[in-house]
């Protein structure tokens, strides 16, 4: 068939093919920079317990839960740091999941205050006591790091975890004397 000397078949078949190789194109680049090396850097991660990543929109989220013993703080920061080296500059989330239970639930919710509070004003002292006093009222054994950026915290009870990454506001100028409600960073969320 011929329109105005054009051979339809023949066109269609060409952008049909030409739609395959880009979606191929695509899938293989997808596969081989973000995916195998993702994969590679969280299976030899002997700090991992499980992992799971999907996409959301342009950022790709990384859900990891880490092992009960592993110390919560170095093991964070070197993910972070092989998820940056796999990556590039592509956007990604860091989620760490836990197998929290109420205790725990209970603990965080009697100490997130001070924790955020610490988080804005610095009082890391302060805050490391309330939770620790929360904390052994209930029986729970409390982990608290700081670092740079960040407060590190965790609560393990009875084989159960609650893993929480609280980004430090001190010292930030937000301009109109306003910061933002929570912590987590822009691409750092615990649950």
């Amino acid at each position: 068939m011929k329109w105005q000397g054009l051979k339809i078949p023949i066109i269609i078949v060409s952008l049909l093919a030409g739609m395959a190789l880009f979606f191929a194109g695509q899938w293989l680049y997808q596969k081989y920079s973000f995916n195998d090396p993702i994969n590679y850097a969280l299976n030899s991660n002997q700090s991992i317990e499980s992992f799971s990543i999907s996409n959301k929109g342009s950022v790709l989220q990384v859900n990891v839960t880490l092992k009960y013993d592993e110390d919560m703080m170095l093991s964070y920061k070197e993910l972070r740091k092989e998820l940056t080296e796999a990556m590039g500059k592509k956007d990604f989330q860091l989620i760490l999941g836990d197998n929290r239970n109420d205790v725990l639930r209970q603990v965080w919710y009697n100490s997130q205050y001070a924790v955020y509070e610490a988080s804005f004003q610095g009082n890391f002292q302060d805050m490391a006591a309330a939770v620790n006093e929360e904390a052994r009222a209930s029986g729970v054994d409390a982990i608290i790091n700081v670092d740079q950026g960040n407060i590190y915290l965790r609560l393990k009870h009875e084989g159960h975890t609650l893993d929480q990454v609280i980004a430090l506001n001190v010292n930030k100028n937000y301009g109109n004397g306003q910061a933002p409600a929570t912590g987590g960073g822009n691409n750092d969320q615990g649950n």
